[in-house]
């Protein structure tokens, strides 16, 4: 029982030592540096093993330390071109803790007098070699910098590696000093040798034709080897969207002039089921759905369905899909699709048959040129409207940012084009045009400005036969907040927002990071949708909160109208990036 007792106690000492060790904080000594500025500092202090140390380490380790700061300042100073230091130094030892001072002189600094770079082999004539060269030689008059010295070296040896000179090296790399003068002289021989090219390039795969993988790979047997196409080779298999894993091995140990490259595939799996639950302050609780099926022929044929469910609008669409013969940029689709929308002024159910042929441009823009047939029966008031059209257009858009997630800075901007000519498979002739745009720039106090605007256009004959889809209308999270979401817009008689032929929406707003992942917004929106013979500007204000989750930013609007609105005020949520 006495046993038990005492190995109880010894336990909770050991628990409360452990919670001790975990509580106390640790206090780094005062170490202060004085005499030095800038980088100097900074690499000085990197190199002090006293800056590591706490208050509590034993004073011999101190002071053995505190002997080796000599040479390890001296170490500093040199690595940018300082050989002259002279070290004034103390060290105390109090009750609570030590201290220790550095008074350094660095003396005057060693500049870089005269640059040789000799490119041999193969290199000699090559044009990337003669580029990097100038860029190398502009060292020249600078103050010494070893690490500078070491990256001159390196940039040389990556440049060989990437442009096929694998059996490249340095056969002279010298830094001369002359510290009297201060003054020192670079001296680096490189024998690039001869200038490998691709040998025979295998691919292990069995899922896709392969004459279509073919399509992918830029690399070609007895082309000059490249670290730059390979990378290609590896991001195209990659944005295929047919393969898990992709491994691609050159054999630059090999001896011959070419170098084997095996590339091997894994497949995704062929069928892809995605499936979610989201909210939306526009358009309610949404459910949602996707199908893929990856590879519906060895020809890289696939087939994309998705599914939206909500309260205001619901979507459904099936695509078909056919790389053409430069798969990595242009691809033809056809498909359908079923939309549903009931909002407080109008519902809507239509039908659509479309043909999409898609096209990456090397700029960055995606053109995407399309024919749709499209059945629309629509309500507005106690107004029933059925609409056949035949509709041929284009969409340009491109998008740019900095980062994919949490962007400082970029833009995108959308441009559509549509129309259509009354026929027997069209009952309206009409002609539209829309442009859209979303501007990031960074400003001062870790904040952004984003600006936005849209701006549509219609010429049409019948407007009243013209389909909710084609029409403006304005008001919500993506359009002007503070109303609901396609409240703004021409009324009829009976009060009923029916569209506008125009629209113009202009938004300014100011972001502010306040903790690591939440910051805070303030926001004024303006325009509308409207008719040339009723032009009528409709404002809306607010204050935003933002978190930046894991998976993209998540915006909480709150806005009030500044005119005349069905409520006094609105809450948007929406989740996703702007660009």
């Amino acid at each position: 029982m006495q046993f038990s007792k005492q190995l109880n106690q010894a336990i909770s000492r050991a628990w409360l030592l452990t919670a001790l060790y975990f509580v106390t904080p640790v206090v780094l000594a005062d170490v202060t540096i004085s005499g030095l500025e800038g980088r100097v500092r900074d690499n000085v202090r990197l190199m002090l093993s006293l800056e590591k140390e706490q208050c509590a380490a034993p004073e011999w380790k101190i002071r053995g330390l505190y002997e080796k700061a000599d040479r390890e300042i001296d170490e500093g100073l040199r690595a940018l071109g300082y050989y002259h230091g002279a070290v004034k130094k103390s060290l105390t030892f109090g009750k609570a803790c030590w201290k220790a001072d550095f008074d350094i002189d660095p003396g005057p600094q060693v500049h870089v007098n005269d640059v040789s770079i000799t490119i041999s082999g193969a290199a000699h004539d090559d044009p990337e070699f003669q580029k990097l060269k100038n860029k190398l030689l502009k060292i020249n008059g600078s103050p010494l910098d070893q690490g500078q010295y070491e990256k001159m070296k390196s940039r040389i040896e990556s440049l060989a590696l990437a442009r096929g000179y694998l059996q490249g090296s340095f056969t002279e790399k010298k830094l001369l000093i002359d510290k009297e003068l201060n003054k020192a002289d670079i001296r680096l021989v490189f024998d690039a040798g001869k200038r490998m090219v691709f040998g025979n390039i295998v691919v292990e795969q069995d899922i896709l034709d392969p004459e279509f993988i073919k399509k992918f790979i830029s690399i070609k047997s007895g082309d000059f080897y490249t670290s730059e196409q390979l990378a290609k080779t590896y991001n195209d298999l990659s944005k295929s969207g047919y393969f898990d894993m992709i491994d691609i091995v050159p054999d630059v140990e090999n001896d011959a002039q070419g170098v084997p490259v095996l590339i091997k595939l894994r497949p995704k799996k062929k069928h892809h089921y995605a499936f979610g639950v989201g909210f939306d302050t526009d358009i309610g609780p949404l459910l949602s759905g996707a199908y893929d099926n990856r590879l519906l022929n060895r020809r890289g044929h696939y087939l994309t369905s998705a599914l939206d469910l909500s309260p205001v609008l619901s979507t459904a669409s099936v695509e078909y899909n056919v790389p053409l013969n430069n798969p990595i940029s242009d691809t033809f689709s056809f498909g359908g699709g079923l939309k549903r929308e009931d909002t407080d002024n109008f519902n809507t159910l239509s039908a659509k048959l479309s043909g999409r042929l898609k096209h990456a441009l090397d700029s960055g823009w995606k053109q995407t040129l399309f024919l749709d047939l499209d059945y629309e029966d629509f309500t507005i008031g106690s107004t029933r409207t059925k609409t056949l059209l035949l509709v041929p257009g284009g969409s340009w858009i491109k998008s740019v940012s900095n980062d994919v997630l949490r962007p400082t800075r970029g833009y995108r901007a959308k441009f559509d084009v549509s129309g259509s000519y009354r026929n027997p498979l069209s009952d309206v002739s009409f002609l539209q045009g829309a442009i859209s745009a979303t501007w990031l720039h960074p400003l001062p106090w870790n904040s952004k400005f984003i600006g936005r605007t849209d701006l549509g256009a219609t010429l049409v004959d019948q407007f009243d036969k013209l389909p909710t889809s084609y029409r403006f209308y304005a008001g919500g999270i993506n359009s002007i907040r503070g109303y609901a979401y396609k409240e703004l817009g021409p009324k009829d008689s009976e009060g009923n927002v029916v569209g506008g032929r125009f629209l113009t929406v202009l938004s300014l707003e100011y972001e502010k990071t306040v903790f690591d992942n939440w910051g805070v917004a303030a926001f004024v929106d303006s325009g509308n949708a409207f008719n040339v013979d009723n032009i009528l500007l409709k404002t809306g204000a607010g204050l935003g909160v933002r978190w930046y989750s894991p998976f993209g930013p998540v915006r909480v609007d709150f806005a009030v109208p500044l005119n005349e609105s069905d409520s006094s005020f609105q809450i948007h949520f929406a989740a996703g990036a702007r660009l």
